[in-house]
């Protein structure tokens, strides 16, 4: 099949080289986090310090309960449903009745009956960005609360043990901690699928088996290969070889005089495919009388490449091999470690 015909690019993703490159990245990751979590802190400490300021008024009230019949045991309501009928307009409606001066809106807003241990013990709470009004809600609070807890049948009595001469700033529920952590998260998320998607959407050619793999093209390895001379003239013959590329003539020439240190045969004049358009060089292809080597660069993307290539099997002169240049050669050691390949060797 003519590697114009072929659909490049259809390679499964490589999960070993795609960890090498990720850890290689991960500095960006801890930046993602690092930065995430001061960006989440920040704002969340600049939201809670503008926060309207809030004053608490706090009242105890002891509250007896009928026992059950039969039993020991008392008839009580918890702390559910006694937060549950502080809004409920029977008790709302007390409230007003001992201060009709009030909003009930903003009783309704402001109040609230808990538990917070003893189930006889109700706290009334009222919550208000007006110390005074704090005041003057509880005021009506303890009075209408204990009438409409004196009117239920479950409670025999009502007493008030502790109620505050003033309401108190409340404190801000800052929890930088928790910002910290959900910011350092959504930086990692952020950063994590930035880099992940940078290298599954990256085409370069980092390996010299991606070229085979993708293009069915033999590959002779990298420049830096120790037995790149042998390999050149195992595939491409031992008589010379044309260097074809996409690449630009400096480093064309860089390429050519790296092959003949390492003793490969390579044209002084190589075939320069970057404008496959060029006028006279379809002829310039055909007579060339030796065998092509094709170089690849991992710097960049393989488009021109493919342009190259489909071009030269439409003349009939599809490469031999291929070289790749501009290699990583700490990333391609470290992914054919404990690997059986010829292309281990650098």
């Amino acid at each position: 099949m003519k590697l114009w015909e072929m659909r490049y690019g259809e390679e499964p993703v490589n999960g070993r080289m795609f960890l090498l490159r990720f850890l290689r990245r991960i500095k960006f990751v801890i930046i993602g986090v690092i930065l995430g979590a001061l960006i989440v802190c920040a704002w969340h400490v600049l939201y809670r310090l503008s926060s309207e300021k809030m004053y608490m008024a706090e009242c105890d009230v002891y509250l007896e309960y009928i026992p059950e019949a039969g039993s020991n045991e008392l008839i009580y309501f918890n702390k559910y449903t006694w937060e549950q009928m502080s809004t409920d307009s029977a008790v709302i409606d007390e409230i007003i009745k001992a201060d009709p001066s009030l909003d009930p809106a903003v009783v309704r807003a402001s109040f609230l009956a808990t538990l917070k241990s003893d189930v006889k013990v109700l706290t009334l709470q009222v919550t208000n960005p007006d110390p005074d009004m704090s005041m003057r809600i509880m005021n009506a609070a303890v009075e209408g609360i204990s009438q409409y807890a004196s009117s239920l049948p479950e409670i025999l009595s009502v007493r008030v043990i502790g109620q505050a001469e003033s309401a108190e700033p409340v404190p801000l529920d800052i929890r930088a901690f928790r910002a910290v952590i959900l910011g350092a998260l959504i930086g990692l998320f952020i950063s994590a699928l930035y880099v992940s998607v940078s290298i599954l959407s990256d085409d370069r050619i980092y390996l010299p088996e991606t070229i085979e793999k993708r293009y069915h093209l033999p590959a002779a390895g990298t420049l830096t290969s120790s037995a790149l001379d042998e390999a050149l003239c195992d595939l491409a013959g031992d008589e010379g070889f044309f260097v074809a590329s996409a690449l630009s003539d400096a480093a064309i020439g860089a390429v050519i005089d790296s092959m003949k240190k390492s003793g490969a045969k390579p044209e002084d004049k190589a075939l320069d495919l970057s404008d496959t358009e060029k006028k006279g060089l379809i002829d310039e292809v055909k007579k060339t009388g030796k065998p092509i080597v094709y170089v690849f660069s991992s710097k960049h993307s393989p488009q021109a490449d493919e342009k190259a290539l489909s071009f030269l099997s439409k003349l009939d002169k599809e490469p031999m091999c291929a070289v790749l240049t501009d290699s990583d050669d700490a990333l391609i050691r470290a992914y054919y470690i404990g690997k059986n390949s010829r292309f281990s060797k650098l």
